[in-house]
Parts: structure tokens; sequence; C-alpha cells
């Protein structure tokens, strides 16, 4: 039953993060309306209200026809010029920006309801058109149901307003980026701290099993895979980190003791995995999709290093936040046992994933070597207590100074950078310090 749970929960994800989802639901919630205005339409106290609002009625079956049959028409204009709207946000996004910007922009909830909201009033007015003079009812116009059709029109044009407003927002590479960081910062903030950490026993002798299925490795869910670990009496290890992209029958997990087949497919549906990289699913899509804006923005057919320049200022931040998380190293179960050990991702790994690239294709730009200088400066900083990280932080600043050499060439450029130097040279011991250009 939790394997057939856990395969379900897997495909709900999918059918919730898909651009058509809220604009079904919407719509058909405006079929049930639609039908319960109809219902209630000849009701005692339906027909008192509208003998109260008698001048805002219509009562005239061509009349009604000409303003649903307007409706709709408008209506399907506004929402093919919205889908193209959505549709020249995602264009831009994919070639502007980056690819993986696009699953975070279908899922905007607001433009699915606009949609959703389009959609749902023309099929209401789709009803009731078919509702006036039809045989085998009441009543030959419908006019409560026409007075909320023309409510619900105006408050489409409304919403298309601002749906505009929204889009020419949305387009933007600034709004873009800090949507993003916002979404990668509460990420980080909302990670388990390791506390405790437990050591993870000799795995030598552990059995290793192999993925079922590719993709990257999204979510655990943790409570059902310690608690299947503890009812078959075993301990598993989990070999790749959250967000690695994992290859079918690459080695996996390890497992103590020996499982029959069933138990270790049955394994497999507590791991959920697909290729889309969503920024809410884990926060190195977060950082792998600036680090991306600034590589495109650095590209020859883009040009924008300004982009790029403000991509690390904002990575700058995420990783000195990132730089503070320890993460667990396990997952626990309600009695605090250490039957799932995961791979915490190393931070070496992101740093190199999200910098090594702007690295190199901005090592001609001074103006984004400074910067990446300024990215470290303040890493080092921040780690000035700890001292965790400054080695690979220096090595860090040896390596950009390296790759820049050749292409840093005038006093002006030399002194910015030897500025940097100077403020990064302050938080070092005296044989780490580096020399000046």
């Amino acid at each position: 039953m939790k394997h057939w749970m856990n395969v379900i929960s897997k495909y709900y994800q999918r059918i919730v993060n898909s651009i058509a989802f809220y604009p079904t639901i919407i719509a058909l919630a405006f079929m049930v309306f639609s039908i319960f205005v109809m219902r209630i339409e000849f009701n005692d106290l339906v027909i008192e209200l509208k003998s109260n609002i008698e001048r805002v009625l219509v009562h005239d079956s061509n009349n009604a026809r000409l303003i649903l049959g307007t409706i709709v028409g408008s209506l399907i204009s506004l929402m093919v010029f919205s889908f193209s709207m959505v549709m020249i946000v995602l264009n831009r996004a994919t070639s502007t920006l980056s690819p993986r910007v696009i699953p975070g922009l279908i899922s905007d909830k607001f433009h699915q309801v606009v949609l959703g909201f389009y959609l749902g009033s023309i099929i209401y007015s789709l009803i009731l058109i078919v509702n006036i003079d039809a045989p085998g009812v009441d009543f030959s116009v419908p006019s409560l149901g026409i007075f909320v059709s023309m409510i619900l029109a105006i408050v489409c044009m409304g919403l298309f307003v601002y749906f505009i407003h929204s889009i020419s927002q949305k387009i933007q590479v600034d709004f873009i980026l800090n949507d993003i960081y916002k979404l990668t910062k509460k990420e980080l903030e909302g990670v388990d701290h390791d506390n405790a950490k437990k050591e993870l026993p000799n795995t030598s002798d552990w059995i290793t099993c192999l993925a079922k299925d590719s993709g990257y490795l999204k979510k655990i869910d943790g409570s059902g895979l310690t608690e299947f670990c503890k009812k078959h009496d075993f301990k598993l290890n989990v070999k790749v980190s959250i967000g690695s992209f994992v290859v079918k029958e690459y080695p996996f997990i390890e497992i103590s003791k020996e499982q029959d087949e069933d138990v270790i497919d049955q394994l497999s549906s507590y791991f959920t995995l697909y290729t889309e990289e969503r920024v809410s699913d884990h926060y190195l899509f977060g950082f792998k999709q600036i680090s991306e804006i600034a590589v495109k923005a650095l590209s020859p057919g883009i040009n924008d290093p300004g982009t790029a320049v403000k991509a690390i200022d904002l990575l700058s931040d995420l990783l000195t936040k990132l730089m503070e998380v320890d993460e667990q190293n396990y997952i626990p179960n309600s009695e605090d046992e250490p039957l799932v050990f995961v791979r915490p991702v190393p931070f070496k790994d992101v740093m190199f994933q999200i910098i090594v690239p702007i690295r190199e294709y901005g090592k001609k730009d001074v103006s984004v070597l400074v910067r990446l200088l300024d990215c470290v400066k303040h890493m080092i900083y921040s780690d000035i207590n700890r001292k965790r990280f400054t080695s690979l932080l220096i090595s860090y600043v040896d390596n950009f100074l390296t790759c820049s050499e050749e292409f840093i060439d005038n006093k002006l450029d030399k002194e910015s950078i030897n500025d940097r130097l100077r403020e990064i040279n302050e938080c070092l011991e005296k044989e780490q310090q580096f020399q000046l250009l």
C-alpha cells in the first residue's frame, strides 16, 4: 500500500506543477457554478432579489444572446493574448537567461489562476447561451445568470490589466533573479541542521543496490523510509547527495543486510527522481540557475556583464549563508535512531559547480573578476572565526588571478584588484596573504 501511495505522490507532484492544473480546476468549478445558477434562477428568494435589480437585468432573448456572444468572443481574445504573452516570457527566458528557469515560470500560480478564470467564464457563458429559450425549462432568459456573466467579464478585464503588469515584471531579468534568490534563501533556511553528527558505520560489507530509474534526486520520504528500515531490521546509506543526477543502474544505496528483491523494489518508491530542476525541491538548483544566468549573460550573444555582476552578488550572500549550514548526515526516526544515512552536499562541490563556469566565461572582464574577488572576500570575512573554508577560498582567489593574469594589462585594473587583495589579506595569516599585482 505504501508503495502505491509513493507512486501516487510522484504523479501528484507532476500534475500540480503543470501549467494546466489550476485552469482545469477553476474551469470545472465554473461549470458547476453555472449549473447551480440555473437551478436557483426561479427560486423565491432569487426572484425577490431580481425584482430589486430589475434595471440591470436582461429579459429579451436576442439581447441576451448578443451580450453573451460578445462576452465569449472577447474573453477568447483575452485568453489567446494572455497565453501568447506567457509564451513570449518563456521564450525570452530560454534565450536570454537559462532553460532551467522555465519550470519555475510555468508553475506561477497567478498566471494559471487568470487563465483558469478566463476559461471558466467562457464555459459559464456558453452554458447560459444554450439555455436561452431551451425547451423543457420554466424560463426563456436566465437573467440573473447573464448578470453574473457580465460581472465576470468586468472582473476578467481587471485581471487582464493586472496580468499585463505582472508579465511586464516577470520578463525582467532582475525580477527573475530576485525570485530565484528568495526561493533559494528560503530553502537554505529550511535545511535541517546537524546538532549531533552520527558516525557512519563501516559499509565495506554492505550490499549495494542500483538505481531503478534516472533523474535528479529531489526528495527522500524520510519518515516512511526510516520506518521501513526499522520494520525489516536493516540500516541504509544513500551514496549520492540530494540534487545529484542519478543514472539508471548506478550504485545508489547500500543496505546493511541482504533483503528480498521485493523489499529492494519497494525501497525505490521512497525516493523521488525526475529531470526538472525546481528551486522548491532543493537549494542547489537555485544556485545552479543563478550561475547559469550569469554565464548566459557573459556569452558573446548576450554580452550583459551587468546581469552577471548582480548574479555574483546574490550568490555571494547565498554562499555565505550556506557556509553556516551544517546539514544532518542522517534521517532520524521517531526514536532518533540513525537508520538512514544521507550524504550532505559538500560546500566545495557547490562552489565548483557555480563559480568555475562564471570564472571561465568572465576571466577577460575585469569587472567580473573584481566582483568574484568581492564574493570570496565576503565569505572569508564570514568564516574569520571558524576558519572551516578559508583554505578553500584562498585557493579560489589564487585560481581567479591565475586564469585572468594574461588579461590584466593596465594600471587601473591592477589597482582595483589590489584594493580587493588588501582587504582579503586583512583576514589572513601572514603566510597566507597574497602578493599585490
